[in-house]
């Protein structure tokens, strides 16, 4: 008996079903958060016992998970380090030592540079507190060529290119993907507010060194009491300074900062950094919350980064309206958070300035102080009060991204099917 005619034939050329999963849509998206935390992390030299091995590699997890929480932070961190090495360089040009570069400046406030008095541990010193030493004699300008920063500094440019590349890749997808009428989910959206807020630490830490593990250390042929030549600080009253014994030398906190009340109001809630405080003083390296640049913030990274905060959050809210939710609720919940925490940066804006100018009344009020900001009023509550007043602007900004983040996952629980539509390429590029 012969076989009867083959059923469901398909005549002609078959393409590949344009359709993608959720394992796709996972895979793309966290491999490029990932590279995005990973590469572009440049943090200030930590302490001895988390510079190898397991504890380096949870260390960075750690500030990876921050960076994940709060990429817009890192930002403007990055951001205010680099005015701070930029300036640097121009005050050793003005002391007569040209050869001192913007590498210089970021090996020097990471903690690079440690110099050992006669009768005191060795501690480190940054950009502003070498170039206060050398000016006033008190050390001989240390010899650290470029090529002694490069040979310590672990910056990968493949690794480096291979982030560029994956994002850029993941950029070009998500036009394609506008561009064919296709929805978007919510972790896509968030994985672009990364890939915008990679680039600009990119751009911020391309000369910051990327994980020294070693410490420069210069001999000082005087004694610790003949650096501090400042009255009331005592070098052996550790109560007398915060850090190290030269913690005279910095600024106080720039009203125009962003990440400085940030800091103080996160270690109020949830403590110090125990990977960066100091154990004892003086401490043996400089903390990644701890910016001080020594002409201040200027005016145009101050316009610069309420800018991009503007741009960040909006470009949350923005694709909102098009990206696909599970349900309205959600679709709220992601627009009031993002739009919370967007109005707390705001307050911040305003609050600072403000505070700033009524300090120094404040100060004398309340605790009989000369004070020059509001960070150094607010430094002299007693605990309950600081946590009273910074504790419901904390925890509503980290409910804020966390509900963002969250909804980033929870929402590939149930989406539309033009989700999970592929770009058709041939449509954008039939010559191929």
């Amino acid at each position: 008996m012969l076989p009867g005619p083959p059923q469901n034939v398909i005549h002609g050329w078959m393409s590949t079903p344009d359709i993608r999963g959720t394992r796709d849509i996972l895979t793309s998206t966290l491999s490029t958060i990932w590279l995005c935390t990973w590469s572009c992390l440049c943090l200030n030299i930590p302490l001895p016992r988390f510079r190898r091995g397991y504890r380096a590699l949870w260390y960075k997890f750690c500030w990876q998970l921050f960076a994940v929480f709060f990429p817009e932070v890192l930002v403007a961190t990055a951001a205010e380090q680099w005015l701070s090495a930029r300036q640097s360089v121009a005050a050793f040009s003005q002391l007569g030592y040209p050869e001192w570069t913007i590498r210089h400046g970021f090996f020097a406030d990471m903690g690079g540079i440690m110099i050992a008095p006669l009768d005191c541990e060795p501690f480190p010193v940054d950009s502003q507190q070498l170039a206060y030493l050398v000016q006033n004699k008190l050390m001989d300008m240390p010899d650290i060529t470029l090529d002694d920063i490069t040979s310590v500094d672990k910056a990968n440019g493949l690794a480096r290119f291979v982030t560029l590349l994956q994002m850029g890749w993941f950029c070009v997808s998500c036009i394609a993907r506008g561009a064919g009428g296709l929805e978007f989910s919510t972790l896509e959206v968030t994985t672009l507010a990364f890939i915008l807020c990679t680039v600009h630490t990119f751009f911020f830490w391309y000369y910051k060194p990327l994980d020294p593990e070693i410490q420069r250390h210069i001999p000082v042929n005087t004694g610790i009491k003949n650096l501090c030549q400042r009255p009331g600080v005592d070098p052996d009253l550790p109560e007398t300074y915060t850090i190290t014994p030269l913690d005279f030398v910095k600024p106080p906190p720039d009203p125009k900062s962003l990440i400085t009340p940030f800091w103080f109001g996160l270690a109020v809630v949830f403590g110090q950094d125990r990977t960066a405080s100091p154990a004892s003083k003086p401490a043996r390296i400089l903390p990644n919350t701890r910016v001080l640049p020594q002409d201040g913030v200027s005016m145009a990274l101050s316009i610069y980064m309420f800018t991009f905060q503007l741009v960040y959050y909006g470009f949350h809210i923005g694709f909102g309206w098009i990206a696909a939710f599970p349900s309205r609720i959600e679709w709220y919940l992601w627009t009031v958070s993002n739009c919370a925490d967007f109005v707390l940066i705001l307050l911040y804006l305003l609050a600072i300035p403000v505070g700033t100018y009524y300090a120094p009344h404040l100060g004398r009020w309340l605790f009989d102080i000369d004070a020059t900001s509001i960070i150094q009023v607010a430094s002299a509550l007693p605990q309950w009060a600081k946590i009273v007043i910074h504790g419901p602007f904390v925890v509503v900004y980290v409910l804020g991204r966390a509900m963002v983040l969250a909804e980033s996952l929870v929402s590939l629980r149930a989406l539309p099917l033009a989700v999970y539509e592929d770009i058709s390429w041939s449509n954008f590029l039939p010559h191929l």
